[in-house]
């Protein structure tokens, strides 16, 4: 079975706006971390930017 390495041109970004209106910081943090990083993708890379944009509001 061979690795997929995802290609510059492959890698989609969304943007995600997150109200952190009454939200704990350790869990609300953790959760943004994951996204900037592109864990949630089912091509992540840890050599490679695969992450999205985050926009917390109400911080």
């Amino acid at each position: 079975m061979k690795t997929l390495t995802p290609k510059p041109g492959d890698i989609e970004r969304a943007w995600y706006v997150i109200d952190a209106t009454d939200q704990p910081l350790g869990r609300l943090s953790s959760k943004i971390a994951s996204i900037l990083c592109g864990k949630h993708k089912p091509y992540y890379a840890r050599n490679i930017d695969t992450g999205d944009y985050v926009i917390v509001i109400n911080a």
